[in-house]
């Protein structure tokens, strides 16, 4: 993964994140609104890093664009111009995956930085992995109270505790 290709997955994700944004259902939820909102200002601080090292290595660093990595985010893109079609439960899904792809690319990007011993890149690499992997933990906090709000649209909830154990269950399975 070079620096033009996480460039491209960070791009395509902030893009649909404020999409969402312009969601009524989203609006209404003020901590996925906050979640949301610190995601985009992460992924626009460091697309600007990513764009001035690639600007100041003449493009060297990530002349090329992984299949891969485009494909997902793509897919993604494609979904979230979707969204009002999709429950909110299912964009906060699709968005704990696209910041796990996130993720991922700064880890690559990170180990082929010091594999080559770009100390500049490795370093905004390693900032990136530090910013993304907290933003999976908190769209995954706030996913089990976003579907238990549409359920309860439908049918009551058999237990008031529901949230709490489903948490309790994923941390402890992450050991988070």
């Amino acid at each position: 993964m070079y620096v033009n290709d996480v460039i491209g997955v960070e791009r395509d994700i902030v893009n649909a994140i404020e999409g969402q944004l312009d969601d009524d259902r989203v609006k209404a939820d003020a901590a996925l609104v906050g979640v949301l909102n610190g995601i985009v200002a992460n992924g626009k601080s460091r697309i600007d890093q990513l764009k001035e090292l690639s600007d100041d290595e003449g493009g060297s660093l990530g002349a090329t664009v992984k299949e891969a990595a485009m494909s997902v985010t793509g897919v993604l893109a494609g979904i979230y111009g979707k969204l009002r079609e999709h429950p909110v439960s299912r964009m906060v899904r699709d968005d704990r995956i696209a910041m796990n792809v996130v993720e991922t690319s700064y880890a690559m990007l990170y180990t082929f930085s010091l594999g080559v011993g770009h100390q500049r890149c490795a370093e905004i690499a390693l900032g990136g992995l530090k910013e993304a992997a907290p933003h999976v933990l908190a769209l995954t906090d706030v996913l089990p109270g976003v579907i238990l709000r549409e359920v309860a649209k439908d049918a009551p909830l058999s237990d008031p505790f529901v949230e709490t154990k489903v948490l309790d269950a994923i941390h402890s399975a992450w050991k988070a």
